[in-house]
């Protein structure tokens, strides 16, 4: 399984490779520079001990993914989008973990509504073709790499890809994934990070999140 991760040099993304190529996933970094994907991987590697970990352009990160990642920020997601769309895989499932918030742009830490509804139904419209799930919207970096942590990851969208993503993240260790229904429920799962920013805040940590009682 080749899971390519755009936006993987630093933050969710970077703590994502972590995990998953702990777990023995075959991750590919992407990158707008070619020389900062090969040390993101090359830090990674030495992290997990895993020699499936590769740094590239973002272009070439994607090349027989079956899994794409968007964590890159919502100002840069459509020039991300824009350069790798036609080489995407037919049949790759595309994630996304973008959340539109202003601080990105220079303002207050607050959600920015995209027209579309959502930044995963937005990415959803300009791919098309290739279906967008979203999931690790309002999940801290700092327990995705901690590979003692445990944590849930909920995952908006249609069936089909939703459970091709569950099925990859129930072989990685400490992550529950759980189905949060159509990709519409990405306005509500994005949104929260608002609120968890506010509880890191007042309670001066890094790692709130969401935990879903079954």
């Amino acid at each position: 399984m080749r899971v390519a991760i755009l936006g993987g040099t630093a933050g969710l993304g970077r703590a994502l490779a972590v995990r998953l190529a702990a777990n023995g996933i075959h991750v590919v970094i992407g990158s707008r520079s070619e020389d900062r994907g090969r040390e993101a991987a090359r830090q990674v590697s030495e992290l997990t001990g895993s020699a499936a970990v590769e740094g590239k352009r973002n272009e070439e990160a994607v090349e027989g993914a079956e899994f794409v990642v968007f964590a890159v920020p919502y100002p840069g997601m459509y020039e991300v989008a824009r350069a790798v769309r036609h080489r995407l895989m037919e049949g790759c499932v595309v994630v996304s973990a973008v959340v539109p918030l202003e601080s990105d742009l220079g303002g207050p830490v607050r959600y920015v509504e995209p027209s579309a509804g959502s930044a995963a139904e937005a990415l959803q419209d300009f791919l098309k073709d290739r279906p967008v799930v979203s999931a690790f919207t309002f999940t801290p970096a700092s327990l995705l790499e901690d590979l003692n942590a445990e944590l849930d990851v909920i995952v908006c969208g249609e069936r089909e890809p939703s459970q091709r993503l569950i099925d990859l993240l129930q072989g990685v260790k400490g992550v529950r994934p759980v189905y949060g229904g159509p990709l519409r429920n990405a306005r509500i799962t994005e949104r929260l990070v608002q609120l968890l920013i506010d509880i890191n805040r007042e309670y001066r940590t890094k790692s709130a999140t969401i935990r879903v009682v079954l």
